[in-house]
């Protein structure tokens, strides 16, 4: 699993921070889904006109660990995950970068 990780110290509530985040990732046309693997993350789009946008958010003591990758293809079915950097889904990878800053600078 080839993903970009990003963790954020929160001195509010769980709560509060849950609600932060859950409120920038729906303005930006997120949704939350659970993929094959089991795990609940927020996705944008399909990979039909460009990369599928995932971010995977989990809470710690105080912290909490924004896990954010592209993948390519149609569906379910393509390519596998890749981290935000490298040239190829340069677009998505920067759109995504901007929403995880945008969550970095609500704390």
């Amino acid at each position: 699993m080839a993903r970009t990780s990003m963790t954020i110290p929160y001195s509010c509530s769980l709560d509060e921070a849950q609600e932060k985040i859950s409120s920038i990732l729906s303005k930006k046309k997120f949704k939350m889904t659970t993929i094959k693997t089991g795990e609940n993350v927020w996705k944008k789009g399909t990979g039909l006109m460009t990369a599928m946008q995932f971010v995977k958010v989990d809470f710690g003591q105080n912290e909490c660990v924004l896990s954010a990758w592209i993948q390519v293809g149609l569906g379910s079915v393509g390519g596998g995950e890749m981290d935000l950097t490298g040239v190829v889904g340069a677009l998505p990878k920067k759109q995504l970068m901007k929403v995880l800053e945008e969550i970095k600078q609500a704390f």
